[in-house]
């Protein structure tokens, strides 16, 4: 696999950091979008493995740091869940006017949800793929909810994810919780691969079965086992890809 760095500029004219991981050698097939997963970047190993495997079936990857993570610029708590969907839109039209339009989209954690509601401004995509993502974004608002409280109480809020400090403000939450996935996925008819693991700690299995319920066909549903959210084992990591890879054939 070769990586190729840029940037992107985004709907507000901030520069986005951004990689395209393609095959070394042979022809690139298709090109397809990955969307971290929430306050991550496009530098979590687990990524670059997955488009390692990729690369092995001629499909190459762009990864990009959303606003306010990573390389990117700006202000993560200027940020939310319209902006991160602005980002990926951003990445995809920049694919298409240097390279090719995207066909397959891939999505991690809340990443995954960017995905889904992205996909419905992009007619070139052919299928979609969610990683361990939750049935509707607004989970996350429950998730933070102490953190929610201390923003509408004082205009900020501050936690501590993966060891980095993140300050929120409530226009985060009042814009997350608008969003409604039952809505998307009911006009959303491309092929879609739900993956997701029984061990997850983080993001319970009932996620998937909920987005598998409530998606159009065809759709499939993939239990990772025993891996975990992160896919932090190299071998996990490829084998989601190997599983994308070869499941994604068949569309791509």
């Amino acid at each position: 696999m070769k990586t190729t760095n840029f940037k992107i500029t985004n709907k507000s004219g901030l520069k986005l950091s951004a990689s395209l991981d393609s095959p070394a050698e042979g022809k690139i097939k298709a090109f397809a979008i990955f969307a971290h997963c929430f306050t991550c970047s496009k530098e979590l190993k687990a990524i670059a493995n997955i488009n390692r495997a990729l690369s092995d079936f001629g499909i190459a990857v762009l990864r990009f740091d959303m606003t306010g993570i990573g390389g990117s610029e700006g202000n993560f708590s200027d940020t939310n869940f319209s902006t991160q969907i602005d980002d990926f839109f951003s990445a995809a039209s920049f694919l298409e006017d240097n390279y090719k339009p995207a066909s397959l989209l891939i999505g991690h954690s809340l990443g995954g949800s960017v995905a889904l509601f992205s996909a419905l401004r992009l007619p070139d995509a052919k299928a979609i793929v969610t990683i361990a993502s939750p049935a509707e974004p607004a989970y996350l608002s429950q998730k933070l909810n102490k953190t929610k409280h201390r923003a509408e109480k004082s205009g900020a809020g501050a936690t501590t994810i993966g060891g980095l400090k993140f300050t929120f403000k409530p226009q985060f939450f009042a814009d997350i919780e608008s969003y409604d996935m039952k809505h998307v996925q009911r006009k959303l008819k491309i092929p879609y691969l739900i993956m997701h693991s029984t061990a997850d700690t983080y993001s319970d299995f009932k996620n998937a079965t909920e987005l598998f319920n409530n998606a159009c066909q065809p759709k499939s549903i993939i239990s990772l086992d025993d891996i975990d959210h992160l896919m932090l084992k190299k071998e996990d990591a490829g084998y989601v890809g190997k599983l994308i890879g070869v499941w994604s054939e068949k569309y791509l």
